[in-house]
């Protein structure tokens, strides 16, 4: 993990973490860059994308619960499922937040909880 490395184009990574849109068009742009720069936009499109697909992953287990848990326990559901959804929508919300600032602040720093796992999945994709 590399920390405080400071490059001097920050569009391409704080346009990453703009939606899906937003990952594509970071793409596309990443694609012309050489070197620090190219690898500074590609760390941060790893952490975009690992982003994204953790949130859909957690959705999907969320909805999954909130369905088998309708089964046992209609009002059990409604209530466990009215706390979750907005604690796991704020936590990806905080981590997107975190990533656009490291973004534009230059600096090649993992998100939390879930960036090392990232890293190690997505290796040196997009470089």
């Amino acid at each position: 993990m590399e920390e405080n490395k400071q490059v001097t184009d920050t569009s391409v990574g704080v346009i990453a973490y703009l939606t899906l849109i937003g990952f594509i068009i970071a793409l596309i742009l990443n694609n012309d860059k050489k070197d620090e720069v190219k690898s500074f936009g590609a760390f941060h499109l790893r952490q975009s994308i690992g982003l994204m697909i953790s949130g859909l992953i957690l959705m999907i287990g969320l909805v999954i619960l909130t369905v088998i848990l309708t089964l046992i326990s209609p009002t059990l559901a409604i209530t466990l499922s009215g706390i979750l959804y907005p604690v796991i929508y704020l936590g990806m919300l905080a981590l997107l937040i975190i990533g656009i600032i490291n973004a534009a602040n230059g600096t090649k720093k993992e998100l939390p909880v879930v960036g090392p796992f990232i890293t190690k999945t997505f290796g040196k994709a997009f470089e």
